[in-house]
């Protein structure tokens, strides 16, 4: 036995044609042109600041590069301090075999002034 609680019955409307109601209409084009400015005001506003945020993003990572490249310098500058060093010439020309000039061997060349 088979149960049919409802029958739905086509119902033949070809002829009718909806009316359009244009108080419904302009309610709409009030709605839309009050919400468009709004949303845009909200997308410009999130375009600023997720450019602000990326510029931030890129000064501190500029700065961090700053500091480090301060600290490179700072290690290269020591370094030819140690290396440049009168005591550190001298350590490697003793244990070059160099020795330090004797008295004659050098001498000073007068230059001529030139026209």
């Amino acid at each position: 036995m088979s149960a049919s609680y409802a029958q739905f019955k086509r119902v033949e409307n070809s002829r009718l044609s909806r009316e359009r109601d244009g108080r419904r209409g302009r309610e709409l084009f009030v709605l839309v042109a009050a919400i468009l400015p709004v949303a845009f005001a909200l997308l410009a506003y999130t375009r600023f600041h997720l450019q602000t945020v990326q510029a931030g993003y890129a000064i501190d990572r500029d700065r961090r590069s700053v500091a480090r490249l301060l600290e490179d310098r700072q290690k290269l500058l020591v370094r030819l301090a140690s290396a440049t060093s009168p005591s550190r010439t001298a350590a490697f020309a003793a244990g070059s075999g160099l020795v330090p000039p004797r008295t004659g061997q050098i001498f000073a060349l007068a230059s001529e002034p030139r026209p």
